[in-house]
């Protein structure tokens, strides 16, 4: 009778796995239907990752579940005589376990995986593609290890194994590992603020201090290098660019004033002065109409009237060869209309000696 109940119990438990893994295709199309309404709706494709990760796991996860309730199915048919199937009920629990540790853990990192994936390649299309080839496989492999180690002692604790003596080794190795590379690792952590926060793109000139000028060439994982007007290649850690203070010429758009100064000479009309001014920015194709030029007196000194002339170019890699067009072009004009130059003179007055 007692071996007739267990054989019960175990066709039942063979019953139920086979149900769970006939199970699999229903499954299967549930998500792919929900996948359809819900996620079709969106623009970018992460979810329709995550699905495709959730859906390649359905049948690993669909048959470790059944063969756990079928465990339980056949526990029911034991006896107390029967401490050998006992014992091998409990490594095929543990077993078990640990698989479906496995599984959960391959479905979290996939899902991590394609979040970085996905915020590099957000990052990528404004041209710091080289982010995605170094902090990528980094990033990855960062959050495998960490998560994969986090498992490991979920799993030693579910065993009733001591983790103590274990952790405290891993902080007193990872505290030495941070001693002794804490330069690279600032740096490396400011590459990830860099990442996030993005003060700057790759293209975009930017001013660190005065007389440091320069277009970002790469954003690197330990470095940024600036291309200087020099056409010198300046590296820079990052954790010197997240500390200090940064101007960004490129951000939020890409036009540069134009700032040209003259001096004409005394009894010079300042309508005349602005409007030849004013005419060479509308016939410049580098020169912005919105916000429109615009020509002031700025100061009268003992030797001329000083005139400025505000303008915005359309693009920062132009303001140098604008700013020299013009005045180069105001110079010329200014002699074909006659309007004279300031020259110094000096009055000097002579007295007979007594």
């Amino acid at each position: 009778m007692q071996l007739s109940n267990l054989a019960y119990h175990s066709l039942v438990a063979c019953a139920i796995i086979l149900a769970f893994v006939l199970l699999t295709g229903v499954v299967r199309s549930l998500l792919t239907w929900l996948g359809r309404k819900f996620v079709a709706r969106t623009q970018n494709v992460l979810d329709d990752k995550i699905l495709e990760i959730l859906m390649a796991n359905v049948r690993p996860l669909m048959i470790v579940a059944g063969l756990f309730v079928g465990l339980r199915e056949v526990r029911k048919g034991l006896v107390p005589e029967d401490t050998t199937v006992a014992q091998l009920l409990e490594y095929a629990d543990a077993l078990l376990y640990i698989l479906g540790v496995l599984i959960a853990l391959r479905i979290f990192l996939g899902i991590i995986r394609e979040l970085i994936n996905w915020r590099l390649d957000k990052v990528s299309a404004d041209g710091t593609s080289n982010l995605k080839l170094t902090l990528g496989p980094l990033t990855t492999k960062a959050v495998n290890i960490l998560v994969g180690l986090i498992a490991f002692i979920v799993m030693l604790d579910h065993f009733g194994i001591n983790i103590g003596s274990l952790l405290v080794s891993l902080g007193v190795g990872s505290l030495a590992v941070a001693l002794a590379a804490q330069d690279t690792l600032a740096n490396m952590i400011a590459g990830f603020v860099i990442l996030v926060d993005r003060p700057f793109r790759v293209g975009d000139r930017i001013e660190l201090i005065p007389g440091l000028i320069g277009d970002v060439l790469e954003i690197g994982l330990r470095s940024t290098r600036v291309l200087n007007f020099d056409n010198n290649v300046i590296i820079i850690p990052n954790s010197d660019l997240v500390k200090g203070r940064i101007i960004n010429h490129a951000y939020p758009h890409t036009q540069m004033r134009v700032l040209l100064k003259f001096s004409v000479a005394y009894g010079t009309e300042p309508d005349r002065v602005r409007a030849i001014l004013l005419r060479l920015a509308e016939n410049h194709p580098d020169i912005v109409r919105d916000p429109p030029p615009q020509v002031f007196v700025t100061g009268v000194t003992d030797i001329a009237m000083e005139v400025t002339m505000v303008a915005r170019c359309s693009e920062f890699s132009r303001q140098f060869a604008a700013e020299t067009a013009l005045r180069e072009q105001a110079y010329a004009e200014f002699i074909r209309q006659g309007i004279s130059l300031p020259v110094p003179r000096r009055i000097i007055r002579m007295e007979a000696e007594r």
